[in-house]
This record gives C-alpha cells, structure tokens and sequence, in this order.
C-alpha cells in the first residue's frame, strides 16, 4: 500500500516558511527593542553626564553650563553610566568596545553664541511681557540704530568744523602778517625817508622776520586744508539712514567742499604772494648792505639814504584781506569752549564726595585674551531673523542689569572682582577707575549726539548758532555755515554734560529732547556757566544703568560676550 506525502511536505514547506516570518519579526522585535534601548542608555547617560553642570554659576547667573576636566574625563564619564545599563541581565545583552566624542559646543565657541542662547532661554520665562508684541523689539532696536547715525553725524560735524576753524585760523595768521609786512615796510620807508638809523634798523630787524615767516605761515594753511579735506573725505563714508541726519550730512560736506575749493584759489595768491615777499627779501638785504650794516648789528658807516629809499620804494607788499571777526570776545569764548572739549571732565561729573572704587584686576588667562572673530555675527535674514536677532539682543540687554552692577547701583558683590561690571563690559579696562571713566565719557558722546538731533530740528537754536558763527567768522573763507554745525556740537556737548551728571546722581534723562526738557542757553555755553550747575533729578527717561545697556547695542558682540565670561570666571573663582 502505497502513500502520498504531496500534503506533508507542503505543510512543512509552510511551516518553515512561517516560521521563518515569525522568528524574522521576533528578531526585527528585539533588534528595534535593543536599539531603543541602547538610544534610552545613551541618552540616559549622556543626561547624567550633563548633570555635571556648574552649580555655582547656576546659583549666580542662572546659567546651565558643563564643568569638566578634559574630553577624555567626559567619555570616561558617559562610558560608566552607559555601562550600568549594559550590565543588566536582560533580552539586549550588549557590550561596548569605546566611546568617542564626536562634536562639542563650548561657551567660547562662535563668539559666544552658546552663551546668548542660554540667556535669552532663561530671559523669556524671567521676563515674558518682552514677547507681548514684537514690534516693540523692532522699534527698540531702530531707535538704537537712530542714535548710531546721529553720532556719527556728531562726530563729523565736530571733527570738520574744527577743521575749518582751523583753516580760518591759518588763513587769518597769513593775513595778519601781511598786514604787518606793510606796517613794518612803511615805517622802513619812513626811517629812510627821516635818515634814521637807529629806526632803520628797527624796522628792518622786524620786516626781516616777518619776511622769513611768511613761507611757514603760508606751509601751515596749505597742511590745514589737506587736514580738512580728509576729515571731509572721511565722512564722505559715514554711511547714515536717518533722513534728517543723512541730509545735514550732506549739507556739512557741501559746506566744507567750498571751504575747500575757496582756500585753493587763496592758497594760489598766498603761493604768488610769496615770490614777492622773497624778492622783497632780497631788497631789504641790498638795502642794509648800503647801510654797511645788518638787521641785527648796531654797526654803521656812511650811508646812502637814496639808495634806500630805492630799495624801499621796490618792495612791493601784497594786499591784504583780513577784516577780522565781528565779536572778538566771542572768538574767545568760543576758543575756550573747544578746549574744554578736549579736556578730562570726569571728575566734574561726578556727584559730589563720590569715591570712585579702587579695585583693579589682571587681564592675564581670561577669555577675552583668547581668540575670537571680531566682527562675526549670527544674525537672521528676513524680517524674521531681523525680529529674532532683535530679540535676543533685547533679551541680553535686559540680562545684563540684572546679573552685572554699574556705578550707580552702590557697592558691588563682595565677592565681584570689580564693583563697576556693566562699565567693564564696554570699556574693557583692569581697573574700576578706568572702565568708569570711558563708560562717562562713552555716555557722554551718545548723549551729545541725541542732543545735536533736537538742535537740528528747532529752527530758533540753529538760528542763534548761524549768528553766532556770523559773529566769529572773519570772512576770509566761507566757513560760517561749517562753524555753525561746530558750534551746534559745542552745544549740544554742553548739554550732555548736565544730562551725564543727572544720571551720575541717580535721575532720569529723556533719550529725545523737547523744548521743556532742554536746559542750556547758548550765552551759558559761552561763559561756561553750565560746568557749576548741579544735576536735577529727573524723572521721566532712562537712567544711567539704561544708557549703559544701549552703548550695548553699539559694540561689537563677540567682544562684549567674551567680557561677560572674563567677569563670570573671575566672580565664580572669588565665590
């Protein structure tokens, strides 16, 4: 009897087949379990690695940051929590050969971006009525970026004008000493006319120097007008978008452009006057060789009075242009005024009795000796990544105050290595006296150009600057509209000296100026009468430690997130 086995190799094609199915899934199964395991240990291991955060800087800054030794102490580290997970006897028995660390990002790395990160993370929970509207940030930041083109504006201005007051100035000396070439060449004349010659003597004695001057006179106003015409070169590149600014800018560098182009054509006269003052030179030698004599010896012989007088009536003096200014007293004052500019007025503004903290620091070993890309930013494309960029800047700004003292907010930490931390932030220096002082004198540029901004757009005070500057001119050269904008960032400066002593003493100054909140009178200007006014408490404005975080916004990022960390490491090493 014979059997078919057809079915049963059938069946037990299809069993192995299932089987086969369901053992592969099992497999598939654990293999997907064992990876999500391993990804569960991993990371597992990689939290308890960043546990390790620094406590103390938390505590401080609020700051979540590794502490570690080396790389190798940290594969060292996750290799033994990853092992406690691979020790366990379970269905994904694994082992590890070694672990290698494949990437970093450190405090220090991208300038510091990783430290803006955590900031601004902990700043949206600290403070997240920021967020209410975003155009509120991007108005921030265009106001910030407003005061940035009116500075430079102030800057310009000032530098120029000065130029050309110096231009006047050395075209005034040349003037003047035509004018004595002639009064010195008369009484010549006279003294041989008279046959005196002791009074001979006298005047050639002084016509001879006046003679040899001339070329260095005519040497210093040729230097003067390259020096104007770099300066006005220079803010031919100031790029500005405010439209105000933008347009007296233009105006300033017009102004200056014909200042330039008239002592060109003066310098060219100056330049033939002073063939003739060598040819009169020559006479005058030929005149006191008749005397047998020279301009400074007392020796005398016969004399030939005619040809004296010869050489006397030869001589021939260019004409000079010289009026003068109008108001010699306000030359003066406004002389005074422009030295006071570059003087140290520091501890001016300081309210009374201050002691200016001694605490001083080595630069030696910190973060911001290491190297970093000045100038690199992250910064977003497109109204979003503008709007985020602002943000985060807004964000840091706000942290700073919060975590980091300035001079007005009392005694420092005793455990700070500085008392004055938002001053170092900008300025950078070992010592408290040092970054305070260019933290004021900073303030004190940033106030002036706010305040050359309201000059700008009242028309009385701009009027009042031109007659002044009418007033000063002499007329040599059309400087008057060039002086005018110098005598606007006199005054605006002016200003700005009462308004950093109201936010030295703990008050408030408006960031735009009105006609109510201006203080200072031109005629006080002049005098000098401002310096002894004692500072008001303002309330309406930003106070000191608010100006101090809007220089913020003009420096460099990378520069002020390194200063941020020198000031961390050496608080953190102190606590």
């Amino acid at each position: 009897m014979r059997y078919r086995g057809e079915i049963t190799v059938f069946l037990s094609l299809t069993i192995l087949c299932v089987m086969s199915l369901m053992l592969g899934l099992l497999e598939s199964a654990r293999t997907a379990g064992a990876r999500l395991y391993l990804r569960m240990a991993s990371d597992s291991a990689v939290s308890s690695v960043m546990s390790y955060y620094n406590r103390n800087l938390w505590d401080r800054y609020q700051l979540l940051f590794l502490e570690y030794d080396s790389e190798a102490a940290i594969q060292e580290t996750f290799g033994r929590y990853l092992d406690f997970y691979l020790e366990q006897a379970n269905m994904y028995p694994a082992r590890r050969k070694n672990v290698t660390l494949s990437g970093m990002s450190r405090m220090v790395d991208e300038n510091g971006r990783w430290l803006e990160e955590e900031i601004a993370d902990y700043m949206k929970y600290r403070v997240p009525e920021l967020f209410a509207s975003g155009s509120g940030l991007l108005k921030e930041a265009e106001q910030v970026k407003k005061a940035g083109d009116f500075r430079n504006l102030y800057d310009s201005c000032r530098k120029s004008g000065r130029a050309v007051r110096r231009l006047e100035k050395a075209a005034r000396e040349v003037e003047n000493s035509l004018l004595e070439m002639e009064t010195c060449k008369n009484r010549f004349s006279n003294a041989a006319s008279d046959e005196s010659a002791s009074a001979l003597k006298r005047s050639a004695r002084k016509l001879k120097k006046e003679f040899q001057d001339f070329p260095k006179l005519v040497e210093q106003f040729e230097q003067e007008i390259r020096r104007l015409e770099k300066e006005n070169e220079e803010s031919g590149f100031k790029t500005v978008e405010d439209e105000t600014a933008a347009e007296t800018l233009g105006q300033e560098i017009s102004a200056c452009g014909e200042v330039i182009k008239s002592a060109k054509e003066r310098l060219q006269r100056y330049r033939e006057a002073e063939t003739q003052v060598e040819r009169n030179l020559e006479l005058l030698e030929e005149a006191c060789g008749y005397l047998e004599m020279k301009p400074d010896t007392d020796e005398e012989d016969d004399v030939d009075w005619d040809a004296i007088s010869q050489c006397a009536d030869e001589m021939e003096i260019p004409e000079s242009e010289n009026s003068g200014p109008k108001d010699a007293k306000k030359v003066a004052a406004l002389e005074r005024l422009e030295e006071l500019f570059d003087k140290e007025l520091f501890e001016q503004l300081l309210p009374a009795g201050t002691e200016v903290s001694g605490w001083a620091v080595s630069l030696n070993g910190i973060p911001s000796v290491g190297k970093h890309e000045t100038g690199s930013e992250n910064t977003g494309s497109g109204a979003m990544g503008i709007l985020e960029t602002a943000e985060k800047e807004l964000l840091v700004s706000k942290y700073i105050p919060l975590y980091f003292g300035s001079f007005t907010d009392g005694t420092g930490e005793a455990d700070a290595a500085l008392d004055y931390e938002m001053e170092y932030l900008l300025s950078g220096k070992k010592s408290d006296r040092e970054n305070l002082k260019e933290a004021v004198n900073k303030v004190l540029m940033l106030r002036g150009s706010m305040n050359f901004l309201y000059l700008l757009n009242s028309p009385d005070k701009k009027a009042e600057a031109e007659a002044l500057a009418a007033a000063v001119t002499a007329g040599i050269i059309p400087a008057q509209m060039a002086v005018s904008f110098l005598i606007l960032t006199l005054w605006a400066f002016g200003e700005a000296v009462l308004d950093v002593k109201t936010l030295l003493a703990g008050g408030r100054v408006s960031f735009w100026k009105t006609d109510a909140t201006w203080k200072t009178g031109l005629s006080g200007l002049l005098d000098q009468s401002f310096l002894g006014e004692t500072a008001e408490s303002g309330q309406d404005g930003r106070n000191y430690t608010e100006y101090l975080s809007c220089m913020m916004f003009f420096m460099d990022r990378g520069v002020r997130n390194f200063r941020m960390m020198d000031l961390i490491q050496w608080n953190i090493r102190m606590g």
